[in-house]
């Protein structure tokens, strides 16, 4: 419990789809209680995220900027002020329509954020979006 100065803050590369030499167009900083992840992501105008899926439920709220979020097929323009809610094991994706900045708050803690942001590149993605 406490404080938690936003300059502390670590942004993290996670352009998933970005290619070498290119700079990236989603930038995420962390923070994880015991049972959430709260990420604040900055993204440029064209970032993607691909289709996946995971066991966190997820609410992502538009606090700059616009996006398009695809959820089990359902179609969401989300703009400023406007939150879109993922269940947990739902297909989803987005593409950023203009320069964003959002909060997703995901609950059971990302594990695999966690293991990004310790440099456990292994586990990064694998153990949140496995249902086995």
């Amino acid at each position: 419990m406490g404080l938690i100065p936003a300059d502390e803050l670590i942004s993290y590369d996670m352009d998933l789809t970005r290619k070498e030499g290119e700079e990236s167009k989603a930038l995420a900083k962390f923070i994880h209680g015991t049972a959430f992840t709260m990420t604040f992501w900055t993204f440029k105008t064209g970032a993607v995220i691909p289709e996946h899926q995971h066991e966190h439920e997820t609410l992502t709220t538009v606090l700059s900027g616009s996006l398009r979020l695809v959820v089990d097929g359902e179609t969401m323009i989300l703009r400023a002020g406007d939150s879109g809610l993922v269940p947990s094991w739902a297909i989803h994706e987005a593409e950023v329509l203009e320069a964003s900045e959002v909060i997703d708050v995901y609950t059971p803690v990302r594990e695999d954020y966690v293991a990004r942001q310790t440099g456990k590149f292994e586990t990064y993605l694998a153990t949140s979006q496995d249902r086995t």
